[in-house]
């Protein structure tokens, strides 16, 4: 009689069962590399990668191939002994050998559920742990909780990652104290421990790659989600007044925070969001914010000047954020252009002039280190909205267009529109070989009715080349170039200029039929 893996499983059910009881406690769900070999094992049944299967007559074995990245693989299980081998010739657990039990026990019962009860031991020991309420406690499990993100392959996908973060945000739902006035500060230590555990990978994925992608744009979402929330803790746990218990959480946070802004490398920008957050909701009064600016001055890490210039901004300690600003210098604009935003978010524009003018020698290199286009463009528009909210001359701020070259003409064309001069303006986009699509139609118009003489060249350089591509669509174009400049001449009051020179163009293209009659139908003299 054929052998079926059903008949096979239902005729040994119980060693199935004895097998599943001693996976179940020989691999611990807190411990990241026994959890992955469990994932994978479900993920080898649930991909349905087993090749073949077969049986013995008598249901006293089972052998199965599966692939697994891209490699057949050969394992076997004999009853009523329970020997499994497997031809990976690994552990004595390996993943294969695993799967090809979870493979028989889904035959008659829930994997799912299996993975779930077995996931459970975990949070029900951290809650054991975590129902002592002190901050060590707390900190103990949140650690246990996080510690498959500090584990974390940088290569691994953010997929993987992001599901990784969403599974633990599901096992700490039951670890929450039941007490509604505890709940935000508990979710406060929460999403630290999380940024925390997280940072090695954020880092490598946002900073270690030259090119933004879609990958980076998960993770940099997946920041800000957990920055917002952070907030958002902090702001509900400042609506309510703090329970005298409370009182250590909070000590213990004082001594914890500063580790996760200044323990870590990289990303200064979500460091200091994260550091604006804590610092009045855990300095509260002067005494305290004297104590950590102490403690910033005597910390060696190099991040900390710049922690302590945010605290001279704060008070509004120019002379002091001076002094930071000369010791430190200005090459590091990826640490001084938050500080520059959160001074001008603040209308801090002193604090603003003293940050952008310790930056303002350094500005040019920085800007060629960028590779990425559409950031050197943003980059760009910041820079000059920040020395424009810190007065400074239009002189200074034309000296760092010259260095932007090609990438600063649409700020710089800005520029020069706001203050009306159309006609270096023109100027501009003739150097710079900007073609007709790439000006805003509007911005054309405007330009136009204000001086249309300092345009008209300009806008016969791009009647002329679609002139040259010889087709009837681009002799229209030409011919709605050559209506605009009629409009300005009118206005301005040079129709015998106009005349002469449409003219001219019309002789000069007399052959070109199709363009006549487009010039023709546009009714061109005034």
């Amino acid at each position: 009689m054929h052998m079926t893996v059903e008949r096979v499983s239902y005729l040994h059910e119980r060693k199935i069962d004895e097998l599943m009881h001693t996976i179940r406690h020989s691999f611990r769900p807190d411990i990241h590399s026994e959890a992955q070999i469990i994932r994978k094992a479900i993920s080898i049944v649930r991909r349905g990668t087993f090749l073949s299967t077969w049986c013995e007559s008598d249901g006293s074995a089972m052998e199965a191939t599966l692939v697994d990245d891209g490699e057949a693989i050969d394992v076997k299980i004999a009853f009523p002994e329970t020997e499994l081998t497997c031809s990976c010739e690994e552990s004595e657990w390996c993943e294969h050998k695993i799967s090809i039990v979870f493979y028989l026990y889904s035959r008659f019962q829930s994997l799912t559920e299996w993975q779930h009860d077995w996931q459970r031991r975990e949070v029900e020991q951290m809650a054991l742990s975590i129902s002592e309420r002190t901050p060590k406690a707390w900190n103990s499990a949140l650690y246990r909780l996080t510690k498959p993100l500090r584990e974390m392959d940088s290569n691994e996908s953010p997929n993987v990652f992001i599901h990784e973060a969403s599974l633990l945000d599901q096992k700490v739902i039951p670890l929450s104290p039941f007490e509604y006035e505890w709940k935000p500060l508990f979710e406060l230590f929460y999403r630290m421990h999380l940024i925390d555990s997280a940072w090695e990978y954020l880092r490598m994925q946002l900073e270690e790659i030259n090119h933004f992608t879609y990958r980076q744009w998960q993770v940099q979402t997946w920041l800000n989600e957990q920055i917002s929330k952070l907030r958002s803790q902090v702001q509900a746990l400042g609506r309510n007044p703090r329970p005298f218990e409370t009182d250590a959480f909070y000590d213990a946070l004082k001594i914890d925070f500063p580790g996760l802004v200044l323990g870590h490398k990289g990303l200064f920008e979500a460091r200091l969001d994260i550091y604006s957050i804590l610092w009045d909701f855990l300095y509260r009064d002067q005494t305290s914010k004297e104590k950590e600016l102490a403690s910033l001055r005597e910390h060696d890490s190099a991040d900390a000047p710049f922690f302590a210039a945010y605290f001279y901004l704060t008070q509004g300690d120019d002379e002091s954020l001076k002094i930071v600003a000369e010791k430190a210098g200005g090459e590091l604009l990826d640490h001084w252009l938050p500080l520059a935003d959160k001074a001008a978010e603040m209308e801090e524009y002193e604090a603003l002039s003293i940050i952008m003018n310790t930056i303002f020698p350094h500005i040019s290199s920085f800007f060629k280190s960028i590779k990425n286009s559409n950031e050197g463009y943003h980059f760009i528009r910041k820079i000059d909205g920040l020395l424009e909210e810190a007065a400074f001359t239009e002189e200074k701020r034309e000296e760092l267009f010259m260095l932007y070259g090609s990438a600063g003409v649409d700020t710089f064309g800005d520029f020069l529109i706001e203050r009306k001069r159309f006609a270096e303006w023109a100027a501009l986009m003739h150097r710079f070989n900007v073609p007709y699509d790439g000006i805003d139609p509007n911005t054309l118009k405007f330009v136009l009715s204000n001086d249309s003489a300092a345009v008209m060249p300009l806008l016969h350089t791009y009647a002329m080349r679609f002139i040259e591509e010889k087709n009837r669509h681009s002799y229209r174009r030409a011919v709605r170039l050559f209506k605009n400049m009629k409009a300005g001449a009118k206005k301005s009051g040079k129709a015998d200029f106009w005349n002469r020179y449409i003219d001219t163009v019309r002789e000069q293209f007399k052959r070109l039929r199709a363009l006549s009659e487009e010039m023709e139908k546009g009714n061109l003299n005034l």
